[in-house]
């Protein structure tokens, strides 16, 4: 009897632990369809005043517009720089030297067109730098058509066509694309503008009226503006722009980064006063991504004198990167001297440099390198090169057939740090840019400059001929204008 009523217990327990289960996993549907309800009275809500926000700001469209003036862009060195730089009069160059001559260059790689992708509606393919970047549209983005005379109206039936188009999924994919490949703030903008450009190729107004709604709608602050049938994009960046024209709106200074002229042709135009309802934020050009695009192996031979001996080099640059590159907002110094060049130029200069300096003394290496910015690169001022103010990345002193003395700087400060692992310092003189470095034991005769307590040693990659701790004598005398500090180095 007793080995009875203890399997009738067990068979009760048992039964018991099955209805218990059976509520437990009740209640946990119960729990996932009301979790599921509240997901999706929230995204309804967020739904409803992300278009009350739209809304609002096309209703702002209609009437917030009114003149502005766009003024010339600033510039950082307004000396004017010497079309002929000096030579040092203790060391003449030999006479074997090989004078380095422009190359030629390879043309620019072409634009791989957008494709529509096999089974796929409304999805296009493009190219990036070479990487694939595939996203989904909504057809009304190509139907589009601006009218003959750009107006506030066209601008509000725009901005309210595009609201209430399928938006969301492209900006989740640039979004997730940001973060795949590693892209800074510019080289999100620079996506977004492939996407316009590929879906409206050839239309420049179009373009820019697709390139403001995505850019805006991805938290950044841009302002359009328009002037009788032309319709300009004027972009709030964090750091001063140089060389490009710029408006003010409030206390918010707006840019002209996207023009392919820098904003030279734009006079007066107009623009709205109103602000987008949620908080828009700058773009933050600080840095330079240099890692993302997928390498296009370009050569280049450079050649230069050191101790009676010509040195010859044979150097791979990347000219995907030299092509992203080249649209950067001009900004400050820093920019550019913190700014490394490519993996692909690191594997090449670095290594046949490094055969050199490898086995010499510190101030000997300092000298060596000095003499490849001195002589293996053509001279040329930028006004001269370009008709404009244009500073370089290491990566574009490669690819342009002449450098100047920022330039030269840019690069010589990169080949210290990372083969010499010294601190190095930009010095900015009237018309004329050099570096000074930290050498370990600095002889008392060499020219040289205190920056926070520590000496270091004037180094001109643009005075032909002249070692380290021998000054220009146009700048011997006077002090920088500016020191530009650099990171890395010991």
């Amino acid at each position: 009897m007793k080995s009875g009523n203890h399997y009738a217990q067990l068979v009760l327990c048992g039964m018991l632990a099955v209805a218990q289960g059976a509520l437990a996993a009740d209640d946990f549907e119960s729990y996932r369809r009301q979790q599921q309800q509240g997901i999706q009275h929230q995204q309804a809500e967020f739904h409803a005043y992300r278009e009350q926000q739209d809304a609002e700001f096309a209703d702002f469209l209609k009437s917030q517009w009114r003149e502005f003036e766009s003024f010339q862009g600033k510039v950082r060195i307004k000396e004017p720089k010497p079309k002929q730089i000096p030579v040092a009069p203790t060391v003449s160059p030999p006479k074997q030297t090989i004078a380095p001559k422009p190359v030629a260059l390879a043309p620019p790689v072409p634009p791989v067109p957008p494709k529509p992708l096999p089974g796929v509606p409304d999805t296009l393919q493009v190219d990036f730098y070479g990487n694939r970047f595939d996203f989904g549209f909504d057809p009304a983005w190509q139907r589009y058509r601006s009218g003959a005379q750009a107006s506030a109206e066209a601008m509000s039936a725009f901005w309210t066509m595009m609201s209430g188009s399928r938006y969301a999924q492209t900006l989740q994919a640039v979004e997730h694309a940001k973060e795949r490949f590693k892209l800074d703030d510019w080289g999100e903008v620079s996506l977004w503008r492939e996407i316009a450009q590929s879906l409206q190729p050839g239309l420049r107004t179009e373009q820019s009226l697709l390139l403001w709604y995505f850019l805006v709608k991805s938290g950044y602050d841009v302002r359009l503006g328009y002037a009788g049938n032309d319709v300009y994009l004027f972009v709030a960046v964090q750091q001063p722009v140089y060389a490009t024209k710029f408006t003010r709106v409030g206390n918010q200074t707006y840019y002209a980064v996207l023009a392919a002229d820098r904003g030279d042709s734009i006079g007066r135009f107009y623009t709205y006063e109103a602000n987008y309802p949620v908080k828009l934020k700058a773009v933050d050009i600080g840095s330079a991504a240099v890692g993302f695009s997928r390498e296009a192996r370009a050569e280049r031979t450079l050649s230069f004198a050191y101790k009676a001996q010509t040195v010859k080099l044979n150097v791979s640059y990347d000219r995907r990167l030299v092509e992203y590159l080249e649209g950067f907002p001009q900004s400050e110094f820093a920019l550019y001297f913190d700014t490394a060049g490519s993996s692909l130029l690191s594997r090449s200069l670095l290594a046949e440099l490094r055969k050199y300096t490898a086995t010499m003394g510190e101030q000997e290496a300092v000298n060596f390198l000095l003499a490849f910015a001195q002589r293996a690169f053509a001279y040329k001022t930028d006004r001269e090169q370009f008709g404009r103010e244009k500073y370089f990345f290491i990566e574009e002193s490669l690819y342009f057939p002449y450098n100047d003395c920022e330039d030269r700087s840019v690069m010589f400060a990169w080949l210290v740090r990372e083969l010499l692992g010294m601190k190095v310092i930009g010095l900015l003189y009237p018309g004329h840019m050099t570096t000074a470095v930290a050498l370990a034991q600095p002889g008392n005769s060499m020219a040289s400059i205190e920056y926070h307590g520590q000496r270091f040693v004037i180094a001109d990659p643009t005075y032909i001929g002249a070692t380290v701790g021998m000054a220009m004598p146009a700048y011997a005398a006077i002090k920088p204008d500016r020191v530009v500090p650099i990171r890395g180095g010991r």
